[in-house]
């Protein structure tokens, strides 16, 4: 048997080799029905609901996206948290993460609508939400919109607000509406095992990865004998339909810490606990929001 020694050296290695490099799993948030061509996200517009938002729950999805040179992301900041009456120094920290994280100028904006206002114990309209969105999906021809979901990741009632005006919004308008994709919120102690999230992450990337290579190869392998069966005319998107997850590497953490301190205003004692401690300081997984008629 392993001395303790040996086994804390050995789980340090893992975790430690775990934060080297970034890994992400359908980054394109590909979807693929039988026989038909898989669809994948061009134009990805991120809503969040506050300042701060964008790094304290995001960083890893904006990172790596910022590395895809055939997607192009865009950022909605619906609010400039003017809660404590400090909107306009938010607005200016935004800006400043923003550029850290790499978002420009050209492709982020503040609706700061005056129902959309930073509350802490009061939901938005879906409405008004819905109109505020509806111009920047149309002028920029958005395919995919990225937020929280339905619990907010910390149940702010602003965060669970934003899904339901992107559904108000598929009713809204003419053209097809936008695939909507949530932030998964999981529970309490998977909130705050911090780096803990990155190996055990990797590791249900790659079984997912080596299970749906290991099918296509049983399928071409079959499809040898039956052809007209196995040989679909259409091929299949190896990562369609799969969750979306995007993993930080040690690099991107440092990144989203700097961008985190551009918001000094925010930056009280539980918010130094949050980015040491937060699952999603490294890790964010989404699950897709199917619109009903």
């Amino acid at each position: 048997m392993l001395p303790t020694s040996a086994i804390i050296v050995l789980v340090l290695s893992v975790v430690l080799g775990a934060l080297y490099k970034p890994l992400d799993s359908n980054s394109s948030f590909a979807t693929q029905k039988p026989r038909e061509w898989a669809v994948t996200s061009k134009n990805i517009l991120l809503v969040t609901a506050h300042p701060d938002d964008e790094t304290m729950f995001f960083a890893p999805t904006i990172l790596a996206l910022q590395r895809k040179s055939n997607m192009s992301l865009y950022h909605l900041c619906l609010s400039n948290g003017d809660a404590e009456g400090l909107g306009e120094t938010r607005w200016k920290e935004l800006q400043s993460s923003l550029d850290i994280l790499g978002i420009p100028p050209t492709r982020r904006w503040l609706v700061n609508h005056p129902q959309l206002r930073d509350n802490q114990t009061a939901s938005w309209d879906a409405d008004v939400i819905a109109k505020s969105l509806e111009p920047y999906v149309l002028d920029l021809k958005i395919d995919t919109i990225l937020t929280f979901d339905q619990d907010g990741v910390s149940s702010h009632p602003n965060h669970k607000s934003i899904p339901e005006g992107v559904k108000a919004l598929a009713t809204r308008i003419s053209v097809t509406p936008p695939r909507l994709y949530t932030l998964i919120s999981v529970s309490l102690p998977l909130k705050y095992i911090s780096v803990l999230s990155v190996p055990l992450t990797k590791v249900d990337i790659y079984s997912s990865f080596f299970t749906q290579r290991l099918e296509l190869l049983v399928i071409r392998v079959l499809g040898t004998w039956y052809p007209e069966l196995l040989k679909p005319s259409i091929p299949r998107n190896p990562d369609a339909n799969g969750m979306p997850t995007f993993i930080s590497g040690y690099e991107e953490y440092l990144k989203a810490l700097q961008a985190m301190k551009a918001h000094k205003s925010q930056l009280v004692w539980f918010r130094y606990l949050y980015v040491a401690f937060s699952r999603y300081m490294w890790v964010n997984s989404y699950s897709q929001v199917r619109y009903t008629q």
